[in-house]
């Protein structure tokens, strides 16, 4: 079948659903019913969302962290919304389930004030409020919430929670006093004697006038405070005959560090509230952090949807790779039967199943973001080509694969240009690079893509595989020369691109030989605590602390008894500025483009997965200001491009 205009519009759009799920409107009810019926649960995760418990979602960017909390969301609209008619089948028939969606990236400017936490306390309330407020609008018919006035006498309207949950009680009082004193004084000059022989007599007269004006003025801060909302709150859901409260918090690794610290410090007093409310939080994988108050497994409990956490579950990384390959054409087939029904696998592609999802799933390792990425740019491509019917072939699937790693890696190469990520970074990723070549060259016939290092070392890796560059695929996985290490890949495309085949079974990646510890070991000094004496075996490459070796006063190794030396500690480079992790990205991928390759705020939104107004007013209120990007304005739109500096290249 030939495909038409609007065909090609419909599988453009069936892409573009996979690559983002942020262009989902609360407000539109029928667009979280689509999401529903395309959506693949990889892990069964909805059903752990919608636990009586507080939980974090974690995991890298784009592995869909806001598509399941919508999921969530949806699911407890079911139990409450007169609107939909669906029943939900994760929850009881009679039980209704009230959900509140807040994207916390919007708090960012509350969080990064001097604020004290009882005025957090405040204005984070209100914001809850606001969404409440603005979320039920569209969840309930008006009739019902002139119901629900009537059950609760304390609900006028919908301006009940406003009145009652911002206004509240006073909070702080503060008293400001002003003296203006006006002084005046006057000397009289009276003065009487009386002279007798007995008793002289001398009188004197002094007048001194004095006035001062004072002005006090009385300030009071209203508001509501933890305490008060949740009971407020608790009395609500009773009358309205609400079992529970679910809050999806969306976002929250897009606040700085700081700001994280703040929020967990107020979270603490909202989580296990005995008032059956429940946060559902989404992070990104290594970049968040709940504090000293907040104790994973206790008080939050973990939701991963990275591959790597759930490969003992498929029986090792060679089997959950051929499983995800199921999950991934599931994934592909159900948004073509929702977004394009009358098309057909064979209208689109021009090669076999098999082929098509065993490289997607080799690249992408189940990320959605990334999927959506190379079949929007593989399908861009196809539509260039009249000859071939504009159905995407294996050359069309290699330029949109090669496209998002090239994307990726831009984001990287641009934030160590610019120094938002430490240039030894670059160095690392030469040095494992040049290390893949070498066990390549030795061997060119056998697989070189995957490696082994020990687990201590394991955080010495985030960035890269933040960016996509390296995948951690498995922990505690043997080698055959015995020990268990943590097992990576280099990304799929890098090794297409330099000849280096990619491992597919086990006896291909646990020879000695893929033990990288030794390239590693001269990058140990940057990431060994500094306030922690340690020691290195040079032989074997095994790091001890000095707890470890403190008994002997000539320190050897466990395992080959060669004498110990002492780690000496480099000062890690300083960074410019303190960022989080969507803004590295966005930097770096600005500082990686030419005027030719300038990108708007929308393509940008596309590559590093969020959204186009959080890439403008990024750009626009940080960037420009301080001059190191470049905005060329075309069609009223404008499009970014790097500004060299002279930090560039330090």
């Amino acid at each position: 079948m030939v495909t038409t205009i609007k065909d090609r519009q419909k599988v453009r759009r069936a892409f573009d659903s996979i690559l983002r799920t942020d262009y989902i409107s609360l407000d539109k009810i029928e667009h979280l019913a689509d999401l529903e019926n395309y959506y693949v649960d990889f892990y069964n995760n909805v059903g752990n969302v919608l636990l009586r418990q507080d939980n974090f979602i974690s995991g890298r960017r784009g592995t869909g962290k806001t598509a399941l909390l919508l999921r969530g969301y949806y699911e407890c609209l079911k139990t409450v919304s007169p609107k939909i008619h669906e029943k939900s089948s994760y929850f009881e028939n009679d039980e209704k389930v009230l959900p509140i969606f807040i994207d916390i990236s919007k708090c960012n400017d509350l969080f990064d004030s001097e604020n004290d936490l009882g005025l957090l306390e405040m204005h984070f309330v209100s914001q809850i409020v606001e969404s409440m407020k603005r979320q039920l609008t569209v969840i309930f018919e008006p009739k019902f919430l002139g119901f629900m006035k009537n059950k609760n006498p304390a609900l006028e309207g919908l301006e009940f929670i406003e009145k009652i949950l911002v206004e509240g009680k006073a909070l702080k009082n503060e008293q400001q006093r002003s003296i203006n004193a006006k002084s005046t004084s006057s000397i009289t000059g009276s003065f009487t004697s009386k002279l007798t022989n007995f008793a002289p007599q001398v009188e004197s007269g002094l007048t001194s006038s004095t006035a001062a004006e004072i002005t006090s003025q009385y300030n009071q801060l209203r508001g509501l405070n933890i305490q008060d909302f949740l009971n407020k709150i608790n009395d609500i859901r009773k009358n309205a005959e609400i079992d529970c409260i679910y809050i999806f918090v969306d976002e929250f690794s897009d606040l700085k560090l700081e700001s994280q610290i703040k929020f967990a410090n107020l979270l603490k007093g909202l989580l296990a509230s005995k008032i059956d409310m429940y946060f559902k939080i989404g992070t990104i994988t290594d970049r968040y952090d709940f504090g000293e108050k907040i104790r994973i497994g206790r008080d939050l409990f973990h939701i991963p949807l990275d591959l790597n956490e759930y490969v003992e579950r498929y029986g090792g990384i060679v089997l959950a790779i051929k499983k995800m390959e199921e999950f991934i054409e599931m994934l592909v087939n159900k948004r073509l039967e929702i977004f394009c029904p009358t098309i057909k696998y064979d209208d689109i592609f021009s090669m076999r199943k098999e082929v098509l999802f065993n490289r997607i799933t080799r690249e992408t390792l189940g990320v959605p973001r990334t999927i959506g990425l190379i079949l929007q740019n593989a399908w861009m491509q196809s539509l260039t080509h009249e000859e071939k019917n504009n159905k995407i072939g294996l050359i069309d699937l290699t330029f949109g694969i090669r496209s998002a790693r090239k994307n990726y890696y831009k984001e990287f190469e641009g934030a160590v240009k610019k120094g938002l990520i430490p240039h030894y970074y670059m160095d690392l990723w030469n040095s494992i690079l040049n290390r893949a070549f070498s066990e390549k060259n030795k061997f060119p016939d056998r697989p070189a893509s995957h490696f082994m290092i020990d687990p201590v070392r394991k955080e010495y890796l985030s960035i890269f595989c933040e960016n996509f560059l390296i995948h951690f695929l498995e922990e505690n996985r043997s080698s055959k020369c015995g020990g268990s290490y943590s097992l990576f890949s280099l990304d799929y495309d890098i090794c297409i691109d330099n000849s280096i085949k990619y491992a597919e079974i086990k006896d291909e990646f646990t020879a000695v030989r893929f033990i990288y510890n030794d390239i590693l070991m001269p990058y140990d000094p940057y990431f060994i605590s500094e306030k922690i004496k340690s020691y290195q075996c040079p032989e074997c490459g095994r790091i001890y602390e000095e707890r470890d070796v403190a008994h002997a006063k000539i320190k050897r190794c466990f395992d080959d008894d060669t004498k110990l030396t002492e780690i000496v500690h480099k000062e890690v480079p300083r960074t410019q500025g303190n960022y989080t992790e969507i803004e590295i990205k966005i930097a770096g991928i600005i500082g990686s483009l030419t005027i030719e390759e300038a990108m708007s705020a929308q393509q940008i939104a596309d590559a590093v997965g969020c959204s186009r107004q959080k890439v403008a007013a990024w750009c626009s209120k940080v960037l420009a200001k301080q001059q190191t990007i470049n905005i060329l304005k075309k069609s009223n739109r404008n499009y970014y491009y790097d500004r060299p500096t002279l930090a560039d290249g330090c």
